[in-house]
């Protein structure tokens, strides 16, 4: 099965997940790969968010935009393994994101090809791109590793979760793989269960800040860490 194939069975139950292949990064989208290799950029590009996202705290504003980024470029890539056993090349300089309400909304992958190897695609996703744009990310804007890598833990989750029923028995094996090889304690960053009713629930360990935002009204996310016997704000 190819990347197009697999993403295309994503989209079926999920169309939220929202996805193209070919060509150069075009209008409303950002190369990764600029990411990447530019603190600035992403700094600006954080900035730009703030209103958005009802906050102009600096810290808020960076967690929140990387956990949509970690979102769109992890979340979509593993509901697509989790679906297909396939996943996109989503290096950071063969993709791109889409902005839509000062927030990612969407990614574009400028190349077809794609693995079937975990091991290919774990390299690709974290050393080949969410380290390095987390890397710029942490130079522009002062922001904790463990909250960083919890962001990211949860956007998995939520792509992970949006494909648990189509998947089948398939989802939970190669969850199990993807989780045991993953770096940055990936697995160690929330609790991954099963309900009595066969669904299933994430629970983080640290908490993406959207409770400070004017939007939230000061509301908890149904997975926050703040929800934990003892947790204060």
């Amino acid at each position: 099965m190819t990347p197009a194939e697999g993403l295309a069975e994503v989209t079926q139950v999920a169309s939220f997940l929202r996805w193209r292949i070919g060509g150069v990064a075009g209008p409303g989208e950002i190369d990764c790969g600029e990411l990447a290799g530019d603190p600035d950029l992403v700094g600006a590009v954080v900035a730009e968010s703030a209103d958005g996202r009802g906050s102009d705290d600096p810290q808020v504003g960076a967690s929140l935009w990387w956990q949509g980024y970690a979102y769109r470029v992890a979340g979509t890539a593993l509901a697509c393994w989790l679906m297909a056993g396939v996943a996109p090349d989503v290096r950071a300089t063969n993709t791109a994101v889409g902005i839509a309400r000062s927030r990612p909304s969407s990614v574009a992958y400028t190349s077809g090809a794609g693995t079937d190897d975990l091991a290919t695609f774990l390299d690709w996703l974290f050393p080949g791109h969410l380290d390095r744009v987390a890397a710029s990310l942490q130079q522009a804007q002062r922001l904790g590793t463990a909250l960083v890598w919890g962001d990211t833990a949860a956007a998995c989750a939520s792509g992970a979760g949006a494909v648990r029923e189509a998947a089948g028995a398939a989802w939970h094996e190669r969850l199990r793989a993807f989780l045991a090889a993953a770096p940055h304690d990936l697995d160690g960053l929330g609790w991954w269960s099963e309900r009595p009713d066969g669904g299933w629930a994430y629970q983080r360990r640290t908490c993406c800040l959207w409770w400070k935002t004017t939007v939230s009204g000061g509301a908890l996310c149904s997975d926050c860490s703040l929800h934990l016997r003892g947790a204060t704000r």
